[in-house]
C-alpha cells in the first residue's frame, strides 16, 4: 500500500473510531422521583427515579429534585448544594435510629428543602441533621415521631439556617442548634409550630465552643407542651449565645422561655402563658443570664410567671 492509500485508510478508521466514542453526558440539572420511578430510570420526568438518594447522586450540584406524586423517598445524605421539591406530599421514614436527611456538604453550598414529610415512626434518629454547608432553608415540612431532634444544627462554621411554615413535633427534641466551633450560627424561625417534646425542649441554642457565637430569632410561631420551650445556654466563658423572640406564643410547657448560664434573650409582643414557670432565668455556673423585656408582653396564668431582669421600652 502506498503512503497516500495508506494516509487515506488512517483516516477513514480515526473517523470511525470517532463516532463510535459517546460524548461525556453533563449532569442534569433538574431530575425527578415518582412512587412508580424506578432507580435504573435516568430520572427525567418520562422516566422518573424512585428515590431521594439516587435522584441526589445524579443531578449536578446546584440543581433540583422534583417529586412527582405521593410516596415514601428514603433516607438520604446531601453532600452538595441542592433543591428538594416535595410539592407538601414527598415522606421520609425512618426507624431503627436512623437518620433522614444527613447534611455535610461544602462551605458555600446552599440547601433548600421544601414540602416534606419526616416521620420517624417513634424510633427514628434525627429528622435533619446539618453538619456543614453554606446554608439551610426548610420550608412548608413536617418533622415528627422521631426519637431524637427534628431538626439538629451541629457545626463548626459560620453557617444560616432558615426554617419556615413548618410544624416539628413529637420528637424527643425539636430543634437545637449547637455551636462548636467559633463561627457564627444564626437560626431564624418563621410561622413553626414547636409541639410537644416532653422530654426536652422546642427550640434550643448553644456555643459550646470558646468564641462560638449563637444567634435564634423566633417569629410569628408557637412553642407548646416541650420541657423547656424556648432555651440558650452559653457554656463557654468566651462564647456567645442570644436569642430574639417576637410575636410568639409559649404555652403548656414546663419553663416558658430559659436564659442559662449568660446568655441574653430579648421577648416582645408574645404571649406566655400556661407553663410552669413563665420567664425562667437559670443562669449559672457561665456568669449571669439576662431576659430583657420591651413591656408589650403578656405573662400571665403560669405557675409562676417569673420576671424580666428588665424592661427596654418599645420603640
Amino acid at each position: 500500500m502506498g503512503r497516500k492509500a495508506f494516509a487515506v485508510a488512517l483516516g477513514a478508521t480515526a473517523f470511525a473510531f470517532a463516532l463510535n466514542v459517546a460524548p461525556t453526558q453533563a449532569q442534569p440539572t433538574r431530575v425527578f422521583v415518582a412512587a412508580q420511578g424506578s432507580d435504573a430510570n435516568p430520572c427525567t420526568f418520562a422516566q422518573p427515579c424512585r428515590t431521594f438518594q439516587h435522584a441526589h447522586d445524579t443531578v449536578a450540584a446546584g440543581g433540583e429534585i422534583d417529586v412527582l406524586d405521593p410516596a415514601g423517598y428514603g433516607a438520604l445524605n446531601i453532600n452538595k448544594a441542592i433543591s428538594i421539591q416535595g410539592h407538601g406530599f414527598a415522606g421520609i421514614a425512618v426507624t431503627g435510629g436512623g437518620n433522614a436527611i444527613s447534611i455535610d456538604a461544602g462551605a458555600t453550598d446552599k440547601i433548600n428543602l421544601r414540602g416534606l414529610l419526616i416521620d420517624g415512626v417513634g424510633t427514628g434518629g434525627n429528622g435533619i441533621t446539618f453538619s456543614n454547608g453554606g446554608s439551610l432553608n426548610v420550608q412548608g415540612s413536617v418533622v415528627r415521631n422521631m426519637g431524637n431532634i427534628g431538626i439538629l444544627i451541629e457545626t463548626i462554621g459560620s453557617y444560616g439556617v432558615f426554617v419556615s411554615d413548618t410544624m416539628v413535633a413529637d420528637n424527643l427534641n425539636g430543634i437545637v442548634a449547637f455551636n462548636d466551633g467559633s463561627g457564627t450560627i444564626t437560626v431564624t424561625l418563621d410561622q413553626v409550630a414547636l409541639i410537644n417534646h416532653p422530654n426536652g425542649v422546642g427550640v434550643d441554642v448553644e456555643s459550646l465552643g470558646s468564641g462560638a457565637t449563637t444567634r435564634l430569632v423566633l417569629t410569628r410561631s408557637e412553642v407548646s407542651g416541650n420541657f423547656n420551650g424556648v432555651s440558650a445556654n452559653r457554656n463557654l466563658g468566651a462564647a456567645a449565645v442570644s436569642a430574639f423572640i417576637r410575636d410568639t406564643v409559649i404555652s403548656n410547657n414546663i419553663n416558658g422561655v430559659v436564659a442559662q448560664q449568660g446568655s441574653v434573650i430579648w421577648v416582645g409582643q408574645s404571649t406566655v402563658t400556661g407553663n410552669g414557670t413563665g420567664l425562667l432565668n437559670a443562669g449559672t455556673g457561665g456568669g449571669p443570664a439576662v431576659i430583657h423585656s420591651y413591656g408589650d408582653n403578656n405573662v400571665d396564668g403560669n405557675g409562676t410567671d417569673g420576671s424580666p431582669t428588665d424592661t427596654i421600652p418599645a420603640k
